[in-house]
């Protein structure tokens, strides 16, 4: 009996191509199988980094709540001596306006008692002079 080549060959190639298939998956499986373990190994490298990163960030974040604290701290008190200072300059320059008003007004008053005081200053030299003495008791 003649067995046609064909059937054989295709039954052959059939079965050539179904190992060949199963091969070709096997070995796509296991680069997959790299793949992933590789994929996994930076994922977890990656993560590792984003922990370090958000340790960071926090750690720089208490750093700055601190400085913010304190500047707002030093600052409050440079509000509170600014406002004692304004005060302080009201009340100082309240004082000037009283001392000036004070000033206008003994000014012109001193001006008067002193001329006063020349007068009777004149007078009393005058009332002592001993020629004018002379003078008024030979006009007596």
């Amino acid at each position: 009996m003649i067995v046609p080549l064909v059937p054989q060959t295709s039954l052959g190639l059939s079965f050539l191509a179904s190992s060949l298939q199963k091969e070709i998956m096997e070995a796509l499986f296991q680069a997959g199988s790299i793949l992933m373990k590789i994929l996994q190994q930076k994922v977890t490298a990656v993560q590792a980094e984003l922990e370090d990163f958000k340790k960071e960030a926090l750690k720089a974040i208490r750093y700055l709540e601190d400085a913010f604290c304190q500047m707002s701290g030093v600052l409050a008190q440079q509000e509170e001596q600014a406002a004692r200072v304004k005060q302080r300059l009201r009340e100082e320059e309240d004082r000037g306006i009283v001392r000036n008003k004070v000033l206008t007004f003994l000014l012109p008053r001193e001006k008067q008692l002193r001329e006063h005081c020349q007068r009777l200053e004149k007078m009393l030299v005058r009332s002592h002079d001993p020629q004018r003495v002379i003078k008024k008791s030979q006009a007596d």
